[in-house]
């Protein structure tokens, strides 16, 4: 955990009252490396995330074990506060509300056969799945057969093995952790990207009602208590690169955003450091007030509008798009942002400062606001007319979608 973070959930932890005297009661499964039974108990990644959590709100809990489809049931029916880790579940909702996510799974199909040759369908392969699994709920939930139902992932890898099912549907990281203690000949030949799934606690609508602050106190206190933040793989990250130099390579070349660059650099040739840290206190400021002279004066820009035409026309794919100028102040933007400088980021500085002028990929993150994960490439900005660095370009893209879009077969 960094130190800026730890501070804040330091300061945070000062002041966040108790939101309920009596403890909490939260089923669960063994599903590794979430939740594992171990000689010391029920440990894993979510239970340590949750501990966290919940030690910051002063809030007793206990988390109780037992068949996945139970300890559905149990919130159900009144008997228990939540369950989890839990991906979205349409056959919740009437009667449980998903937290932020604890843990973000990266779901793939898995097979011995090269799944360009596969199609789902009444005539497709055979699939398998885990009796009472996020995964089994999902492919259910999409209409999808499943032919096999077992009990653990290992049992999965061996009708694999033995030609019994064609594919299953598992988390990477998981079946990874599982196959640490099979042979390589355990190893399914095909991984094909399917989706990310976000994981986080099902707490019950009777509950949030009863403690209608919670829910906000949980979510705002998961961001500091997570082990560790998502990462692109170096395939991913290339898939990634390649997909944004087909769609933005020749935007740093636009007219229209070269003009508007030029114009604000000029502007703010004078800006000290006092003056920017103003600029952006002015900005937060707005966001709270009706007056917001500053921020809807950027989005009223004709650099602004195009950017956002392009954001709209993505169907999804892109989350923002902001072009600063050299200072990391914004120039332009598809949509409002928290900050008007972005000079204090890595999404600025790996790129502008970057020698080789080679694209900056952030980590993976949430936004809470879509409920979906995205990812932030950032590019310099040259003019054509004296190579000189005079500003960045910055887009979020939908992690999953973009994914998808680049998605391929490959051997494990």
């Amino acid at each position: 955990m960094g130190m800026v973070r730890l501070i804040t959930l330091m300061a945070l932890l000062s002041s966040v009252p108790a939101v309920q005297a009596a403890p909490l009661i939260l089923n669960t499964d063994h599903f590794p490396p979430y939740q594992i039974r171990t000689s010391q108990g029920l440990e894993g990644s979510s239970v340590l995330a949750l501990q966290c959590v919940f030690n910051a709100l002063q809030q007793a809990y206990e988390i109780k074990v037992m068949p996945w489809e139970r300890a559905i049931h149990e919130v159900e029916k009144n008997r228990a506060d939540g369950f989890f880790s839990a991906t979205r579940m349409p056959r919740a909702e009437p009667y449980a509300t998903l937290s932020a996510p604890l843990a973000l799974e990266k779901w793939y199909w898995y097979s011995n056969t090269d799944p360009a040759s596969a199609h789902l369908g009444a005539s497709g392969p055979r699939i398998g799945a885990i009796r009472g699994s996020n995964q089994l709920a999902w492919l259910l939930e999409q209409g999808i057969e499943v032919d096999q139902l077992v009990g653990t992932n290992e049992q999965l890898l061996k009708l694999l093995d033995r030609g019994r099912i064609d594919r299953f549907l598992a988390d990477r990281r998981t079946l990874r952790t599982e196959l640490t203690k099979h042979s390589v000949n355990m190893r399914p030949r095909f991984e094909q990207f399917y989706k990310y799934a976000t994981l986080g606690v099902y707490f019950s609508n009777s509950l949030l009602a009863r403690e209608p602050t919670l829910l906000e106190q949980f979510n705002r206190q998961v961001f500091y208590c997570l082990a560790e933040t998502p990462a692109l793989d170096q395939s991913e990250q290339t898939r990634i690169l390649s997909l944004h130099e087909a769609l933005f390579g020749p935007w740093p070349g636009r007219p229209e955003l070269l003009d508007a660059i030029r114009q604000q650099n000029r502007h703010h040739a004078q800006l000290g450091i006092p003056e920017i840290l103003a600029l952006d206190q002015q900005w937060l400021t707005e966001s709270s007030s009706a007056d917001r002279a500053l921020s809807d004066g950027l989005l009223a820009r004709p650099a602004s509008a195009w950017l956002r035409a392009q954001q709209q026309a993505s169907d999804g794919l892109i989350t923002e798009i902001m072009l600063t100028d050299r200072l990391g102040l914004l120039v332009a933007a598809s949509e409002r942002t928290t900050d008007y400088w972005q000079g204090d980021e890595h999404k600025f500085s790996e790129a502008f400062f970057a020698v080789d002028n080679a694209p900056y990929v952030g980590p993976v993150e949430f936004d809470q606001s879509s409920e979906a994960y995205q990812v932030h490439i950032s590019i310099g900005i040259r003019d054509p007319k004296n190579n000189e660095l005079i500003g960045t370009l910055i887009t979020g893209l939908d992690i999953e979608r973009a994914l998808l879009k680049t998605e391929h077969g490959g051997s494990l």
